[in-house]
């Protein structure tokens, strides 16, 4: 008889003493139990889907349709930074090389703690970036001409008097980096 692997797995460890896990139990709201949960979660991945597309299409005015007038970044990856002109001016100066191309992918959201007005979510996110020789050469890509970051966004939503879904909290940590990180210095000339 074959044992399921995850059944061989739990036997062995208890899921909260595996290294990586570092979240807050499951309970039974962290699980979408209506169609106004489900709702609220779809909104979710609409807002994690625009955040990306903002930081790609360096479209940073877009933020503000992100985050609440007084969202808080924090977390490992980026400096204490609170409200939305501040937060504009942190992704710009961070991307603000042109010659920078980014894809940023979100995935395994897990939305947690829903209340009419407020909401939290855990996912994480793959971010590859290209410099400019990726267009140069014919569209081939060279190891030492791209870096990803594998990173972890913990997210806490308010809902506006519009209804719409923003962040208020973003915590970002990032797991791994590999590839050519040369490439996120501002180009040159653009370092003013």
């Amino acid at each position: 008889m074959q044992f399921p692997t995850l059944l061989i797995l739990s036997s062995l460890f208890s899921i909260t003493s595996l290294p990586w896990i570092n979240a807050a139990p499951l309970t039974a709201r962290a699980i979408p139990d209506s169609a106004e949960d489900a709702t609220t979660l779809a909104a979710i991945n609409q807002l994690l889907s625009l955040f990306s597309q903002s930081l790609d299409n360096k479209d940073f005015e877009a933020l503000r349709d992100v985050y609440t007038e007084d969202a808080e970044l924090g977390g490992q990856a980026t400096p204490p930074t609170t409200g939305i002109e501040a937060i504009i001016a942190f992704y710009s100066g961070t991307f603000k090389n042109e010659t920078l191309v980014t894809e940023h992918t979100s995935d395994t959201v897990l939305g947690s703690n829903f209340t009419e007005n407020t909401a939290s979510s855990s996912s994480y996110a793959n971010v590859y970036y290209f410099g400019p020789p990726v267009l140069e050469r014919g569209g081939f890509l060279f190891r030492n001409d791209s870096a990803q970051f594998r990173e972890k966004l913990v997210n806490q939503y308010k809902k506006g008097a519009d209804n719409h879904w923003k962040i208020s909290r973003q915590e970002l940590t990032i797991l791994t980096i590999e590839g050519n990180t040369g490439l996120l210095r501002p180009a040159r000339g653009d370092d003013d």
